[in-house]
């Protein structure tokens, strides 16, 4: 069958997962707004510690969502193989994983907390950070279980009831901001320590309405996934970890991209780095779409995978992939139509608008490249393929992006060498998309491998994982 087949048949059985999964992404964005316009009520110190503080801890638990990443493959997959007994066997473990993970990063980031001082030259922020740190860093445990119950419910394609307790808890994060910041109802102002207790709130109130839904409504019926107690399986952990810990390394990994380049382009003036966060503001909008597309197509190939039928999950990938480009034109035009409006939301300076319209016209093919390679991505997941694609990924990244980058920025570089180009903030981001297409090119034709090789894509999974 044509693309133009697959793309007609394809779309009306992921959209219904991507629609959801987007809310969700959106509603997360929304908590982080939350946080920052309450604080920034609070007063200027506190708005930016609760922002360095959140660069901190956010890392850590974009490393335990990626990680648990391998459980929502396995949930897919059993799901999609007609097993509710493993999946809800594999959950259990991969509620311990989690648990495992918030409990460790707390702790690190306890001890990193006590010394921030090493880091941070403004002893104000530095002291209110870690006060922020060391409040918000207990609500990672019970965030960590969280995710690994919503993806108990999105690996099985419950997705609308995820999204719609993640829309109402952002409504609970708001008022408990109100009441633990401020000092209303009865309690004291706790200004930034007030912050990371409705985050523990929040998440805590999310993850018992989740844990109700599973028990009691009639979809989950004969198969509650609380209904027993088991003991932890070190083996069953291990193997979700192996999974999903190269996951977690990617996000973790394209999350410093990010931190290295605002590094390198802080030194180019106030300006670029103006300029450079308003195309980040932006681009982490229109990520959100291809982000959650991802995550539905590892829940959708996850699900045709464990069904085992190759030429189905063939036909499908093909929709999908098409899909994915197809989003990624759209948001490239939307974003070099729509420049100047964008740059103007989040400033009005005049002499940083201009730039920042700049590089939303180079990001406006980041998206199309981004769009595709974060869906491979999550295709290549759902097939249990996870280590090859984070190495492809990571060395397009930090091999290309950032050497790249660097040069065309037209930083110093050693011996007397002259950069070729001296574009600024500018060749940051052409390099970052250069090395963004590449990603998409060497994961395309690793898709291609795993699933329209000589074997049959199981055959090939297990042949390349005996390679890694």
């Amino acid at each position: 069958m044509s693309i133009v087949s697959a793309l007609r048949k394809e779309t009306p059985k992921i959209l219904p997962l991507f629609l959801p999964i987007l809310l969700s992404q959106y509603a997360g964005i929304a908590n982080g707004v939350v946080d920052s316009a309450m604080a920034g009520a609070l007063g200027t110190l506190e708005l930016a510690s609760i922002a360095v503080g959140a660069a901190i801890w956010v890392p850590f638990l974009a490393f335990s969502l990626g990680t648990l990443y391998g459980l929502l493959i396995a949930v897919s997959q059993a799901f999609g193989a007609n097993d509710p007994d493993g999946v809800n066997v594999v959950t259990r473990q991969g509620i311990y994983l989690g648990l495992i993970l918030g409990v460790i990063a707390a702790v690190v980031l306890y001890f990193i907390a006590d010394n921030l001082g090493l880091f941070i030259a403004e002893a104000d922020i530095a002291e209110l950070a870690s006060v922020y740190i060391k409040a918000v860093i207990w609500a990672l445990p019970v965030a960590c279980v969280l995710i690994a119950v919503r993806f108990y419910c999105e690996g099985q394609k419950v997705v609308m009831p995820v999204t719609i307790i993640s829309v109402f808890s952002v409504g609970i994060k708001a008022f408990l901001n109100y009441v633990f910041m401020f000092g209303k109802f009865g309690f004291p102002s706790m200004g930034v320590t007030g912050c990371g207790l409705a985050t523990i709130c929040e998440y805590t109130c999310f993850l018992f309405l989740l844990l109700g839904y599973v028990s009691f409504v009639p979809r989950f019926a004969g198969k509650r996934l609380v209904s027993r107690f088991c003991l932890p399986d070190l083996r069953a952990i291990a193997g979700l970890f192996k999974k999903g810990g190269p996951i977690g390394l990617c996000f973790t990994s394209e999350y410093l991209v990010f931190s290295v380049m605002v590094i390198f382009i802080s030194r180019q003036g106030a300006v670029a780095a103006a300029a450079h966060q308003v195309a980040f503001n932006c681009m982490v909008l229109f990520f959100s779409m291809a982000a959650a597309f991802s995550s539905a197509s590892c829940i959708r190939v996850g699900n045709l995978f464990g069904q085992g039928d190759g030429e189905k999950l063939r036909f499908a990938v093909s929709g999908i992939v098409s899909l994915s480009a197809l989003i990624g034109c759209v948001l490239m035009a939307g974003m070099i139509l729509n420049a100047g409006h964008l740059a103007s939301i989040f400033t009005s300076d005049p002499v940083v608008v201009p730039l920042a319209v700049s590089i939303l016209y180079v990001a406006a093919f980041f998206q199309i490249a981004d769009s595709m390679q974060v869906c491979l991505n999550g295709v290549l997941r759902g097939v249990g393929d996870v280590t090859v694609p984070f190495l492809y990924t990571t060395a397009a990244y930090w091999g290309v992006g950032i050497p790249f980058g660097y040069v065309l920025s037209g930083s110093p570089l050693p011996f007397g060498l002259v950069s070729p180009a001296s574009l600024g903030v500018i060749g940051w981001w052409l390099a970052l998309t250069l090395a963004l297409f590449i990603a998409t090119a060497v994961l395309g034709f690793r898709t291609r491998r795993m699933l329209w090789g000589k074997k049959g894509p199981v055959e090939t999974l297990v042949a390349a994982s005996a390679e890694v």
